[in-house]
């Protein structure tokens, strides 16, 4: 939380205890409505000055009133427009005066400091910052909820002083449960680039060191053959993170009409060298006329290929591998079914997350790199469609993309 939005919420929590203030001053004001300036009744004047002192003191009543009523109507105006203000925020907000009492919050702190379960300790943690705060500290605690569905939030409080004089204190509440996902994300993220980039650079060293120790060509070329192999690990690796960078940058969706069976040809001609190679038949059955989505065909063939080599790597030789494409009038879906290993039912929520493997041993073997089917669900999401799986483990895999169609609208 940078310090310049800390200084201008401490300055808004400085207004709304002034407001206070004043408040409390005007009502102590308004108790001399109707004395006579001399603080005596103007009925108890005798004499000839006695109707003047009684015309004066209404006046001076009236005159009393309509300020006090300016006053407070202006005092109401500016809360109500720094409250408004405030309630936009997503942060709790809770301003105190010098002796404790609340006199302010937004709706986001209302819902907290109102809470009657797990969020309550964040009420007594926002109680005691404030306690703390009006002694001249500014204090910071953090607080986790365990209870499900965890959160967690930070609590932040400082004093408000105006010419040296302690006014209150103020405490802003963020709920920081998204920052702490994305940073476990982030740390998750590092750490497996690493290991994935680590282990073949590793290899290419000890294939290195192999290779210059021994002179025998065949030995060389043995050795030159796997170091091409690690090469490729990696290019496929960088590939595919730039890959995942480009469809998450949003200014890089495309907006083209892209004829789906088309593109799943391709990506079926693509693949087919391999198949060919494993001994597996790949069927391509498309029951659609035409049809096409907005989109990008570079990103759409791309998530068509991984689904199509995830299923020939993990099927064994002999196999088959069955792509539909199908249509209705708002939808068309991508269907591959393999009938290779299967994914264990415990393993279907988290194979779309990036690195992640259900045979690591297996997918590091045929030189996969655990970004693929990750690239399979953004293109998905980028086209306003999702993909799931249906799968016992032994016997095979169906994948299904849904995209909504371009009906020219």
């Amino acid at each position: 939380m940078t310090s310049l939005i800390i200084g201008v919420l401490l300055v808004v929590g400085g207004a709304m205890v002034g407001i206070a203030i004043e408040r409390v001053r005007l009502r102590r004001w308004l108790r001399g409505v109707g004395t006579s300036p001399r603080g005596r009744d103007p009925a108890s004047h005798t004499g000839p000055g006695r109707r003047w002192s009684v015309r004066h003191a209404v006046e001076d009543v009236h005159r009393r009133a309509g300020v006090a009523e300016t006053a407070r109507l202006s005092a109401e105006t500016a809360e109500q427009r720094i409250s408004s203000s405030l309630d936009v925020l997503q942060s709790g907000l809770v301003v105190c005066d010098r002796s404790g009492q609340v006199v302010a919050r937004n709706s986001a702190a209302t819902k907290l400091l109102q809470a009657r379960h797990g969020e309550a300790l964040v009420a007594g943690v926002i109680k005691d910052l404030l306690e703390r705060a009006r002694t001249g500290e500014r204090v910071t605690a953090n607080v986790d909820l365990h209870a499900e569905p965890r959160r967690s939030y930070e609590v932040e409080a400082g004093p408000v002083e105006r010419d040296g004089e302690m006014l209150g204190a103020v405490a802003l509440v963020r709920d920081t449960t998204e920052h702490h996902r994305i940073e476990s994300v982030r740390r998750d993220f590092v750490a497996n680039v690493s290991h994935e980039l680590k282990t073949p650079i590793g290899a290419l060293s000890l294939l290195a060191d192999s290779l210059a120790a021994d002179s025998d060509p065949e030995v060389a070329s043995h050795l030159a053959g796997r170091m091409q192999i690690e090469i490729q690990r990696v290019a496929n690796t960088i590939d595919d993170l730039l890959t995942l960078a480009t469809l998450e940058d949003e200014s890089g969706r495309s907006d083209a009409q892209v004829d789906v069976g088309a593109v799943v040809a391709a990506a079926v001609d693509r693949i087919s060298e391999t198949a060919d190679q494993n001994d597996i038949k790949v069927i391509l059955s498309n029951r659609t006329s035409a049809a096409a989505i907005r989109g990008s065909r570079l990103h759409l063939e791309s998530a068509v290929f991984n689904l199509l080599d995830n299923a020939v790597k993990f099927s064994e030789s002999g196999g088959q591998v069955d792509v539909v494409v199908e249509a209705d009038q708002e939808a068309l879906t991508v269907s591959v079914t393999d009938e290779g290993i299967g994914i264990p039912a415990m393993e279907q929520t988290r194979i779309f997350e990036r690195f992640y493997r259900v045979d690591r041993a297996r997918s590091r073997s045929t030189g996969g790199t655990g970004l693929g089917l990750s690239i399979v669900r953004h293109v998905a999401l980028n086209h306003g469609g999702d993909v799931s799986v249906t799968s016992r483990e032994g016997f095979g895999a169906k994948f299904t993309v849904t995209l909504p169609l371009d009906n020219g609208n």
